[in-house]
């Protein structure tokens, strides 16, 4: 049977430093570090799955928390399809961040992407 190839943009959100980028070490190379680099900017990683008969192929971004970079990761969000909105358990205040600042910024730049 012939595979069908789909494609999902997948962006995780969040303030810097709670875990974005080693969430997708762990889910795209099974890795984690303690020693993390803070995301500048942006990057993107695939994944690649296969369901029944379908090749699925995930493009992962990782955006930058810091504050600075913020008008620059509103670009990434058109075309996305889901957003992952991650905060520290032991930072209250990224908690808040989600409802504060995440949660809005994601609804008024593309309102039907799942969270």
């Amino acid at each position: 049977m012939s595979q069908n190839q789909i494609t999902y943009k997948i962006i995780l959100l969040g303030e810097s430093a709670v875990g974005k980028t080693s969430i997708i070490n762990r889910l795209t190379k099974d890795t984690f570090s303690n020693l993390t680099i803070s995301t500048i900017n942006e990057f993107y990683i695939e994944k690649e799955l296969e369901i029944k008969e379908n090749k699925i192929s995930l493009q992962i971004w990782d955006t930058a928390g810091q504050e600075k970079f913020r008008s620059i990761v509103k670009n990434y969000y058109k075309g996305a399809v889901a957003a992952i909105l991650v905060y520290d358990i032991t930072n209250l205040e990224s908690f808040k961040q989600i409802d504060d600042f995440w949660l809005k910024e994601i609804m008024n730049f593309n309102p039907n992407i799942s969270k």
